[in-house]
This record gives structure tokens, sequence and C-alpha cells, in this order.
């Protein structure tokens, strides 16, 4: 069988279709499932909502029931999930399965961030699949499933996964203006719309993208919006107790997270050596009042509600206004105990620092999984291979323009960097590798300075977190979603009740 990919027509062959869901009940009933009940986990992002949607409709069409749906995302990853061993688990778009006992109990998994190594091949050899080489989990559900696809679907989320907005024609700028009567008028109004569109997700309203991917049909980035608007005054409401337009809202957190990532200071100076970065340095913190440009990197603190392609726009607007004196190579910003890094421009337009053994960095996602074994390797970093009752997971990956390290934890407790937070010398590491700073002589740093650079302890305001989440906090009972009607409008849950009874007695 042959089915038409993105890029070119790619053959299916026998054992890759086979490894879907078997779709006979005395099957899963002999792996002791109360039968062909499903639980949908998905990543927090389009591309997990482009998947499930797809998954779904396979999962309907060969009469599985989808009894409850989940949410994950890289800050909590799977800790506060519970994987119920009865159900069905699928697992989508997400880099790591649990990594306990509850692996077993994921039925089939996939995900398109990097590769099984050969242990945890034949641990999971006949239950999930981990990943065929695409730019997006989407493509590679479609070509498993053996489904067709299309350019103009791809296209969005391949743009959008894989950070390409300049390959594709869109501008930066786009990302922070939606403006639908400039974007009608547009000859790529699809992916423009749709850059624009991405920016508005609130990925923590765990509660609106459920419904979204039960409610919506198809994969399109048009009744995803649609669907968006119509369900998301049900699920945020303002302390006056008034439902949120979604539009409205986003844009307001839109403009409100670029005065963040910008901070007090409109002219942003260029820190060009060591000496000058030591300034930032008060009352033995680095300091810093928005973005700071270090070299050839931007540096975002947290707390601006800001990812990496967002302050990549904003740091493009500063530029093209005069309030940068020259463009960088690379972004880095931090969320929480989340550092994500991605290259201003396309990592082939640019010219590239080069590792220890003089390669160049030409793909961040491997970069960032580098790094991350460096630091279990040499500085003691949790290894979720030889520690044992670790709550908290590290996760590293992304694409060649992008990559992240989720969910970093604790203090070193190595020598020479012996009380030094984790979160610190990741970010001093990365801002060494990638800056391009000079030494205070004006030559490129020696060993000594980049020893020196790694030491440096940051000051950054605290995100609120609120208390600890409750298990099982972005997992929700299909019976509890909001759900609209034949004309995309809400029901009313006592409304969804009638119909589902009335359902039942016919």
């Amino acid at each position: 069988m042959r089915i038409k990919s993105f890029n070119s027509w790619t053959p299916i062959n026998e054992e890759r279709a086979l490894r879907t869901l078997p779709t006979d009940e005395k099957y899963w009933k002999g792996k002791g499932k109360t039968g062909k009940d499903v639980a949908l986990y998905t990543h927090d992002d389009m591309d997990g909502i482009f998947c499930a949607i797809e998954m779904k409709k396979w999962l309907d069409k060969h009469g599985f029931k989808i009894v409850k749906y989940g949410i994950v995302n890289y800050s909590e990853g799977w800790k506060n999930t519970t994987i119920d061993p009865k159900l069905i688990n699928v697992a989508l778009d997400f880099a790591n399965m649990p990594g306990d006992e509850r692996d077993e109990h994921i039925d089939w998994y996939l995900d398109h961030h990097g590769l099984f190594n050969p242990d945890q091949d034949e641990k999971y050899k006949d239950s999930p699949v981990k990943k065929l080489a695409t730019s997006s989990a989407y493509e590679a559900l479609c070509i498993v499933l053996g489904l067709p696809t299309d350019e103009l679907v791809l296209s969005v989320i391949d743009m959008i996964d894989a950070a390409k907005y300049q390959k594709y024609g869109v501008s930066w700028q786009r990302l922070l203006d939606f403006n639908l009567a400039d974007i009608k008028k547009s000859e790529n109004k699809r992916l423009e719309f749709a850059a624009a569109f991405n920016q508005f997700l609130k990925r923590s309203d765990h509660k609106t993208l459920i419904s979204v991917i039960a409610n919506c049909k198809d994969a399109s980035i048009f009744g995803i919006f649609n669907a968006m608007k119509a369900i998301y005054p049900e699920h945020n409401a303002d302390r006056q107790g008034n439902k949120k337009d979604f539009v409205e809202d986003s844009e307001w957190r839109l403009n409100t997270m670029q005065k963040r990532t910008r901070g007090n200071d409109t002219q942003k100076v260029t820190i060009n050596t060591f000496g000058e970065f030591k300034k930032l340095e008060q009352g033995g913190l680095v300091r810093t009042s928005g973005y700071v440009k270090v070299g050839d990197l931007v540096f975002v603190p947290t707390g601006t509600w800001a990812n990496a392609l967002r302050a990549r726009a904003i740091v493009e607007k500063d530029f093209l206004d005069g309030f940068l004196d020259s463009e960088p190579k690379f972004i880095l910003l931090q969320y929480g105990g989340t550092l994500q890094v991605c290259g201003y421009k396309a990592m082939d337009e640019m010219e590239l620092p080069t590792d220890a053994e003089g390669k160049p960095i030409n793909d961040l996602g491997h970069y960032m999984t580098g790094l991350l074994k460096n630091f279990q390797a040499h500085l003691g970093y949790y290894n979720p291979d030889t520690s044992i009752g670790q709550d908290e997971i590290t996760v590293s990956g992304g694409h060649g323009g992008i990559g992240s390290i989720s969910n970093i934890f604790g203090t070193c407790d190595v020598a020479s960097y012996q009380g030094l937070r984790f979160i610190d010398l990741f970010k001093n590491k990365i801002i060494t590798d990638l800056a391009g700073l000079k030494g205070e002589s004006g030559e490129k740093m020696g060993k000594d300075e980049r020893g020196k650079m790694l030491k440096f302890k940051w000051s950054e305001p605290k995100e609120y977190s609120g208390k600890e989440p409750e298990m099982d906090n972005k997992v929700i009972d299909t019976e509890q979603v909001t759900k609209l009607d034949k004309y995309g409008k809400p029901i009313a849950k006592n409304e969804s009740s009638k119909i589902k009874n009335f359902k039942n007695f016919k």
C-alpha cells in the first residue's frame, strides 16, 4: 500500500500497518481490559490536538469507546496522571512514557521526538509505536494508521510544530498580530491564520483543549478555531463571573506578555564580553528586567508568559524599530524549570557555533539532549536509568531549530559547582556555548573564563504556582466534556444529561 505523505510518496509496509490497535474485543478482554473502552492522552500543543482528533476518528470508526481524555505537558510530565490498567490507554505526541510501572499499561504510544534506545525497543516492542522520521506526530500518525494526507493540512502542523515559519513564507510578526482582515488579503492566508491562532492556545486550559478534541469532526485548523471560540467562554470567566471572549482574552494575554518580555528597558544594549556580563550581577545574583541580549543570544527570564517563538517575534520587532543594534542567532527562554532554545533564523542560514569537538551545533534538539546527558555523566544530574524513587523526570528533545530541557530541578554536589542550582548551570552553559561572548581581553573566552561563566547565580521572579496539582488534574471523563450541538453552540450540562438519557432510553 502507498499513501501520499507530505514531501513524497511513502510506502507503508505490512509490519508498520500492523502496529495499529487490534480491533477484536476478545483480544482486549484477554488482556484484562473491560472491553474496548479507551483513555486517550495527548500533548497540550497544536500537534497533540491534531493527533488526538485523528486518533479519535479512527477509534470511533473501529468500534472503540473513549471514556476519558487526558492532557500531558512537559512541566508536570506523567507524575500526576493515573493510568487505569482496565482501560486501553493510548498516548500521543509526548517525548516520554511515564517511566515507571505504569509503562506496561500504555497500550499504544506514538511520538516523533527522538528514538527508543535498544533496551526500550525490546521492552515496548509489543505495545507502543515510537516514531517515524517526520516533522510532526500528526504526520507519523497518519502514516501508521494508513490515512491519506494532503499538503494543506500537513503544511500547517509542519510549520507550527517545527517552527518553519520562514520556510513557509510567514512573517514572524504574524505570530503576534491576529488581524483577520489583513490575513484574508494574503495569498498565504491558511498558514498566516494558523501561525497567529496557534499563539492563542492557553495550554494550561486543559478543559477547553479536551473539549475541542472531543467535538471536532476533522483535524482542520479552522474547525479547531471555531470550536475553541465556542468552548473557551464555558471554562474561562473574569472575577465577576462573566464569560471571557476567546479572541479578546487571547489578545490581552499576548499584549501583557509583550510588556513583561520587554521589561523596563526600552533600549536593549548588547552584552559582548565576559566583563560586561559580570555587570549584570548585583548582590551576588544576575538580575534582568525583561529580556537581555548576550552576544548572539537573547535570554528571556521566567515569568513573562512568553515562549521562544513569541520572544523571537518581539526581538525582531525591536530590531526593526531600532531598539537593538543587531539581531541574535538564538533565543533562550526559561519558564519555571524548563529551558527552551530556538534559532532566530533557519539553522542553515546562520554561521553556527561549534561544540567541544569543533562540530557545528546545527540541531538544537540534539544539542539539548546531549547537554542533559553531559550533566548526567559529569555533574551528577539525576538519570532515570540509574536512579530510583524520583518523582520528577527531566526530559529533553525538539527539532533542528528548537530544543528544550524540561523539569530541571535540584542542586549540584560536584565539588567545583557544589550548591549551584542545576537550572542556573544549564542556562549558563547554553549561554557559554551559543552566545559567542568574548573574554575580557576581547578575544575568545578562555577555559578559565568559561569555567567562571558556569558559576553565575541568577535571581528571577517566582511564578505563582498555587498548590501542588492534584492527581489526574488534567484528565476528564467523556461525560464531563463540554459538548456542542449541531449548530456549534455549547450544550448546557443539564441539557447534555437529558440528551444522553434520551439516547439511552431509545
